[in-house]
């Protein structure tokens, strides 16, 4: 009985393409190479392709690839059984070739050295906020080392300085500056303890009887003249100016006005109404018509105080970016630090009230403000009612971070509420 062995079927037939042809040279793979997207190649064919100008998308595809392409192992050991010959062959082409090794050195060292892990580190949130807050404290401490050896002259810090406000000594010093044939008269004024509102009542006829007995007709004249000038002149302080004749009030609004600005604005209008709450109100809600620069500011009209009331229940940080507003030309980058900082509280503000709507839990609102206040003011009054005995250095180092390291920590604040309350709406 004849015995029919069945022929072994070819195991090339219908194999070559395009299971293991690479599809750059269209020949069988060599070191083929598997990419993200699932294409193969052989590896001195990508590596052409990455020389052609630092390529890294995929050859046929253009999928974005990264980090370090590997060597498939199980397709290259699948070709190397299949096609012994033409693997063997195209490998020593390769390698005869001086421009393909050439380029697979270069292809392997490139990204030995230079290229991205393809899972990047995550970066730590409080690590980052630790170095900025170092950085800006380093600012901070080179401003005040500035500040510290380019202050003005004390007669320069005079004149940024209401004359209601002036003391004897500032009316002394004042004097002292007209000229060096003031200083048979200022012993006089300091004596007398004439302060800036006993100077602006001053006439010709005082200065002429006792005590002054000032009898050269000149020198009562200049003096009067100087004096008319002071007069005239109306004081609108800028931040810093603010902050050296008034350190104490400083550390006190930029303390209160961020934690609890309603309260703040309300002890204003009710104790410092004059010198604070009117430039205040004034500036964040000016009045329509144009006010003369030599016109005392008096009782705000009713357009102002609804512009401020809406403000002051609504949105009172906002108060903070339109008085803030008016400090562009002379602080532009601190006025543009406060109005971002503003706008970041409102949020926190707006987000606060909003939490307790949704949650029904209004009826807890005077609670948890009481709460707030309590917690702000064991906080804050040691600082605020203790300044004269603390060092000057860390008053100084208190307001700048409250100026420019506050709001990265409202920031902070912010995207956590945010994230937060996205969390909460998702099903």
């Amino acid at each position: 009985m004849d015995v029919c062995i069945p022929m072994a079927p070819e195991p090339l037939a219908g194999l070559l393409a395009p299971e293991f042809t690479c599809h750059c040279c269209y020949e069988v793979l060599v070191e083929p190479t598997t990419l993200p997207c699932g294409h193969s190649f052989c590896r001195h064919c990508l590596a052409s392709w990455w020389a052609s100008g630092l390529r890294t998308d995929c050859p046929e595809c253009r999928a974005v690839w990264q980090g370090f392409p590997r060597v498939n192992i199980l397709l290259r050991d699948a070709v190397e059984k299949l096609f012994p010959a033409d693997v063997s062959r195209r490998k020593e082409a390769v390698l005869s070739d001086p421009w393909l090794r050439h380029v697979l050195l270069a292809f392997r060292n490139s990204h030995t050295h230079t290229a991205a892990p393809v899972n990047p580190p995550q970066i730590n949130i409080r690590e980052f906020y630790s170095g900025v807050l170092t950085a800006l404290s380093c600012v901070a401490l080179v401003l005040l080392v500035y500040r510290a050896f380019s202050a003005d002259s004390s007669h320069e810090t005079l004149l940024n300085k209401p004359l209601s406000m002036w003391s004897a000594d500032d009316v002394m010093l004042w004097v002292e500056h007209l000229g060096v044939w003031t200083n048979q008269y200022k012993e006089t004024f300091h004596r007398e303890q004439i302060n800036g509102r006993a100077l602006s009542a001053l006439s010709e006829e005082d200065l002429s009887t006792a005590p002054f007995m000032i009898q050269h007709q000149s020198h009562r004249r200049i003096i009067l003249e100087e004096l008319h000038k002071l007069k005239q002149l109306r004081v609108t302080l800028n931040l810093w100016e603010y902050k050296e004749l008034n350190l104490g009030k400083t550390v006190f609004l930029l303390m209160g006005l961020r934690s609890c600005p309603r309260l703040t604005l309300l002890y204003l209008f009710l104790f410092d109404y004059q010198h604070t709450f009117l430039p205040f109100i004034h500036t964040a809600c000016p009045a329509t018509q144009d006010r003369p620069a030599n016109t005392p500011l008096d009782w705000p009209g009713w357009r102002q105080w609804a512009e401020f009331l809406l403000m002051y229940f609504l949105l009172p940080h906002q108060l903070l970016a339109a008085f803030a507003w008016h400090w562009m030309s002379a602080h532009y980058w601190t006025a543009g630090i406060v109005i971002v900082h503003a706008a970041l509280l409102s949020v926190l503000d707006v987000s606060f009230y909003w939490t307790l709507w949704t949650r029904g839990e209004m009826r807890t609102l005077p609670k948890r403000l009481w709460l707030h206040v309590l917690s702000v003011m064991l906080s804050s009054s040691p600082l605020v009612l203790l300044w004269p005995l603390v060092p000057l250095f860390i008053i100084n180092i208190e307001i700048y971070t409250q100026l420019y390291i506050n709001p990265f920590i409202t920031a902070a604040l912010v995207k956590n509420t945010l994230q937060r309350t996205d969390a909460q709406q998702r099903p």
